[in-house]
């Protein structure tokens, strides 16, 4: 099956009661009318998760050999090996349902031109917004799966993806790898057009499709993510749009209601899984339903632990105990209530087929956060305080805290470094001074709320793959170690931080990515030499 960018020939049975030869004998859905291209449109989102790279991150460890599910590829992605396997919640699966969906969205865009060229562009305004949005994500997810990081002194030198922008007309057509800096230029391009073409809202199951704030919020992703003072402004400027005012406009109705008594996250285990992947969750800007493993995380053997559990939510945060409940005694059954599924059949009467997940792309809760640590990367500390403390009144336990907002000296006491022990912990600093850059004392307040906004981070997205990605921006090193195999470090610098491109892609001819001994010349020139260090990414009382 050729799988990588084409599109799969949608397909219907016509029945007439005309004559057989009467029919046309092409039985391909025609867009010949906007109801058409907007279907189309339902397939223009990734339909996979990247469970894989929650298993990559400093969020796994090894559950040991009482494990349920010692699946190859979780064991591939934990070691930061190279994944063979194609099925779902593999790379390989992430990267052909991605080039799936870009290449629906270029088939509508086709369309689409052509009902422009007949001066009906009104009629498909919306479409072409959705579906240039729909490409620009899709891309820029391929490009942080199986890139290395955005980093501007080496962009014009790193690899990045095939940005296809046409539909497939031939049998085998070739694709050649931008640079990264080119393929975040195609993405800014259509993200942004796409976003002045989109409705404020979506009549039938908004949360489906990008609506305006579900683009807001991957537009405030996109520039953090790419980082710098202008774009981490124009991150904040989606993120407003989003959450409206931080000093005028409270956006705690918005976010998910973790440690409210009467809500389902707190009461009965299986209502706050439905809840928290529901479209009727206000939270969940943007939903995908699609073929995933996310529900076998609890028996998974690489994955969240009793140390890791007690590190992150047991000793909680600012010496108040987290809402979060998770499930589970021991390594091997332990978890986070996040995933639902149903079970969708091959056939009327098949006995098997795939398990079918609703998967948040985009959330207010990750909004919020981006705007927070903008806000600290520009020295806006006071109104990153604030972001801080409405997400902290949805998320700490009302059995240990009694209301009082978080101030500015606990911050820098619980998460600062110590002014006399700054020339050692520089070298446990992030190698990207480009994110923030810690020559002197001046920028201690800033490290502190840093590390703040990345706990916080991290509790919040774990089991959802999104702390991986905030790995890769910060370089922060992470260290796995196994029953059966040495213990691992991904250090500064390391380029597994890239997955590799799938086999079949590489024998299709795309360039693989080069590993840690073959650098290439000219990013290594631009690069800033990375130290060799062990900071975790989180700074507290308990390891200071």
């Amino acid at each position: 099956m050729k799988y990588w960018l084409c599109l799969a020939v949608l397909s219907v049975s016509f029945v007439s009661c005309e004559d057989f030869l009467d029919k046309d004998p092409d039985n391909r859905v025609y867009l010949d009318t906007p109801e058409f291209i907007e279907n189309l449109l339902a397939t223009a989102y990734p339909e996979a998760d990247f469970a894989f790279a929650e298993a990559m991150s400093d969020c796994a460890g090894d559950r040991g050999l009482d494990a349920i599910l010692d699946d190859p590829e979780v064991e591939q992605s934990y070691l930061w090996g190279d994944v063979v396997e194609t099925w779902q919640g593999t790379p390989a699966y992430y990267w052909n349902e991605a080039y799936k969906a870009i290449a629906a969205a270029n088939h509508a865009l086709e369309a689409i031109e052509k009902f422009e060229a007949e001066g009906r562009a009104d009629d498909v305004r919306n479409a072409r917004g959705e579906a240039l949005l729909c490409r620009a994500y899709a891309h820029f997810m391929l490009a942080n799966i199986f890139c290395m990081p955005y980093n501007p002194s080496t962009a014009d030198a790193e690899l990045g993806i095939p940005y296809v922008t046409e539909p497939e007309t031939t049998l085998n057509p070739t694709y050649e790898r931008e640079t990264l800096a080119e393929t975040y230029r195609l993405i800014e391009e259509d993200m942004t057009e796409g976003l002045e073409l989109l409705p404020a809202s979506y009549e039938n199951a908004p949360a489906y499709h990008f609506t305006r704030k579900a683009a807001y919020a991957f537009a405030s992703r996109f520039y953090l993510w790419k980082g710098g003072d202008e774009n981490f402004q124009k991150s904040l400027l989606y993120a407003n749009k989003v959450l409206g005012d931080v000093k005028t406009d409270d956006p705690t109705s918005m976010l998910r209601q973790m440690n409210d008594p009467a809500s389902d996250y707190m009461g009965d285990y299986y209502d706050g899984q439905m809840l928290y992947t529901s479209s009727a969750e206000p939270a969940n800007l943007l939903l995908v339903a699609a073929a995933s493993n996310m529900y076998y995380q609890p028996y998974w053997r690489y994955g969240m632990t009793v140390a890791i559990r007690t590190e992150l939510y047991k000793n909680g945060i600012f010496g108040y105990g987290w809402a979060y409940q998770t499930s589970g005694g021991y390594d091997y059954l332990i978890h986070r209530p996040l995933w639902t599924y149903y079970f969708q059949q091959d056939g009327l009467n098949a006995n098997y087929g795939v398990m079918i997940s609703s998967i948040p792309l985009l959330t207010t809760e990750e909004v919020l956060l981006n705007r927070a640590e903008v806000n600290v990367l520009l020295g806006n500390y006071e109104d990153a305080l604030i972001d801080v403390n409405t997400f902290l009144s949805t998320r700490l336990s009302l059995k240990s805290w009694n209301g009082t907002p978080i101030t500015a000296a606990e911050v820098k006491t619980y998460f600062g470094i110590d002014p006399k022990a700054l020339p050692a912990w520089r070298e446990y600093i992030p190698y990207f001074p480009y994110f923030c850059d810690f020559k002197d004392e001046a920028n201690l307040e800033k490290f502190a709320y840093l590390n703040a906004i990345l706990t916080m981070r991290k509790a919040e997205f774990l089991g959802t793959g999104l702390r991986w990605f905030d790995v890769r921006r910060y370089d922060i090193p992470v260290i796995h170690s196994s029953v059966t195999h040495p213990t691992d470090t991904l250090k500064s610098g390391d380029r597994r931080r890239a997955c590799q491109i799938p086999d079949q892609a590489m024998g299709n001819g795309i360039k693989p990515n080069p590993s840690n001994d073959i650098i290439p010349e000219s990013a290594k020139n631009a690069a800033i030499q990375p130290h060799s260090n062990s900071w975790d990414g989180v700074i507290s009382p308990n390891n200071k």
